[in-house]
């Protein structure tokens, strides 16, 4: 019994085998479409693919294989690695990757992968090559506007290359045959977008008569390239031409000074004049008369003005010129300043001389090496009075000589001697006339006399006097002074006056006293006051009858 169910389960096991065995699927690994290279650069490309069909079994990972060497890239090349890929995925599945970090100028060989439990499954292999890299294209053009010390140097970018244009220029150097960039240069920065591009730049602080080596240059993704070397040199330094023409006008203290830039030189001019000194070849350390600036064209004659020179003195001068901060002289020539002439001035005679004023006269008969600053008349109680002492003056240069004048003496004192001169100031020194001599007249006063009254009755009463003569200051009051209670009557008492001058003597006047009182006596007298004094004339009485 045992038997019989041992084999009935064996029957039922190889049963149950048979069946299994009938129903499994053989495995399926999973095809992919060729590679397609695009984005190639020399250092990168851009790799697609897709899996076609995913076949039957899961995707572990999926990529790229490449290398430069093998013609069948594996995984133990360079790949790209994706993730698992489930069988069950709808197809085609497209992958990408972009690889970096290649060789250029370099082929590689590439295909697409897929790992699957058993192993990696290939896809077509498919070659491509990495970009070379182009520098740009760079000329060295011919050197212009060639100076002492500077020059136009350039090139022209021909082409662009394979990375942009970081910086292009030119280098120079007098000793180095094919100059770099390590050496002097000029340059632009930045990129260009246009080719052929000409540029032009300036080399500066040259030395003169000095050949330089020069190269354009362009830089680009840190690599230089240069155009061919040329040279150029520079001229020698010439300096402007000037003489020294001679003198004019030479005066006391003052002369004009010429010269002639006969040509210009390799700089602009920036300074040009006279130089003087006593001594022989002065300087632009000594002395000068200057004019700034370049001059633009030639000959150039130029005459300056020499001042504050001494009188009777011998000066050297030479005309100069300065260019690049070089000085350059012209011959040595003299002249002599003139001999001082100061005016002539003489002391003319004194009229209408009074008690305290007299009219001096004089005359400036000739005028000197300088202006006149001022003239007059100066005088004192003392003989050779000075400027120090009481003068009239006027200011300023005379136009013409002999040239007279007068001036008015005032404030002086009666009866008394005075000594007087003419004088004239030139250049701060005061040259006198002769002394001469006034005295003034003394002092008369005014006189006057009472000459009558005449009572009118009820039109009260009229007194007459007269001035017999002004005296030495004139009148400034005349008139008639009366008292009732006084027999001496003055002005301090009543008075009828007038404040006028008459002007010409004798002078006869009458004055009315209109309100009277009756029956009295009026003491009165004629008065004059001249230069502050009154004088009086003799008292006389009327009497205006019985009330």
């Amino acid at each position: 019994m045992k038997l019989k169910l041992i084999l009935s389960f064996i029957t039922l096991w190889v049963m149950t085998l048979q069946s299994c065995e009938l129903k499994t699927e053989p495995l399926t690994p999973p095809t992919m479409a060729p590679v397609s290279v695009s984005g190639i650069t020399t250092a990168a490309a851009v790799l697609t693919s897709n899996i076609s069909h995913s076949g039957n079994q899961d995707i572990l990972e999926h990529g790229f294989v490449y290398s430069e060497t093998n013609t069948a890239p594996t995984v133990s090349d360079l790949k790209t690695v994706n993730g698992a890929i489930n069988p069950t995925t709808p197809t085609p599945i497209g992958f990408s990757d972009r690889i970096e970090e290649l060789k250029i100028n370099t082929s590689y060989n590439v295909r697409p992968y897929a790992t699957i439990a058993s192993g990696p499954v290939y896809g077509e292999v498919v070659t491509f090559k990495t970009l070379n890299i182009i520098q740009p294209g760079i000329r060295t053009d011919a050197a212009t506007a060639i100076t002492v010390n500077s020059a136009r140097i350039g090139g022209t970018l021909l082409s662009g290359g394979t990375f942009p244009i970081s910086e292009y220029g030119v280098c120079w150097s007098a000793t180095n045959a094919n100059p770099t960039t390590a050496d002097t240069k000029a340059s632009n920065s930045g990129n260009v977008g246009t080719f052929p591009n000409t540029y032009i730049l300036s080399a500066g602080d040259l030395t003169q008569n000095t050949t330089y080596n020069f190269r354009a240059y362009v830089i680009s993704n840190g690599v230089t390239s240069y155009g061919a070397a040329m040279t150029f040199k520079t001229p020698v330094i010439v300096q402007p031409d000037i003489t020294t023409d001679g003198s004019s006008s030479v005066s006391v203290n003052s002369a004009k000074l010429s010269g002639t830039l006969k040509s210009g030189g390799s700089f602009p001019i920036s300074e040009h004049g006279i130089c003087w000194s006593t001594n022989p070849n002065p300087t632009t350390g000594n002395s000068k008369s200057q004019v700034f600036g370049n001059v633009g064209s030639f000959p150039h004659t130029f005459v300056q003005d020499a001042g504050g020179l001494n009188p009777s003195t011998t000066y050297h001068f030479r005309a100069y010129v300065i260019s690049n901060g070089v000085t350059t002289y012209g011959a040595n020539l003299t002249f002599r300043t003139s001999d001082v002439v100061y005016p002539g001035i003489s002391t003319g005679g004194s009229g209408s001389v009074s008690v305290n004023y007299a009219r001096l006269d004089g005359t400036i008969t000739s005028g000197g090496s300088y202006p006149i600053s001022e003239y007059g008349i100066c005088w004192s109680t003392n003989a050779n009075p000075t400027t120090g002492d009481t003068k009239s003056q006027r200011f300023g240069n005379p136009g013409g000589f002999p040239s007279s004048f007068s001036v008015d003496a005032t404030g002086l004192t009666p009866s008394t001697a005075y000594n007087y001169r003419a004088y004239v100031v030139s250049n701060g020194v005061t040259i006198y006339g002769n002394n001469m001599s006034f005295r003034t007249a003394v002092v008369v006063n005014a006189s006057v006399t009472t000459v009558g009254g005449v009572f009118l009755g009820g039109q009260g009463m009229r007194f007459s006097g007269r001035i017999d003569n002004g005296g030495s200051y004139g009148v400034s009051e005349y008139g008639i002074c009366y008292s009732t209670a006084t027999s001496t009557p003055t002005t301090a008492n009543s008075k009828l006056s007038s404040n006028s001058n008459p002007g010409s003597y004798p002078f006869n006047y009458s004055m009315n006293l209109p309100v009277v009182t009756g029956g009295i006596f009026y003491f009165y007298r004629a008065y004059v006051i001249s230069n502050g004094v009154t004088s009086y004339g003799n008292v006389m009485q009327l009497s205006t009858g019985k009330d």
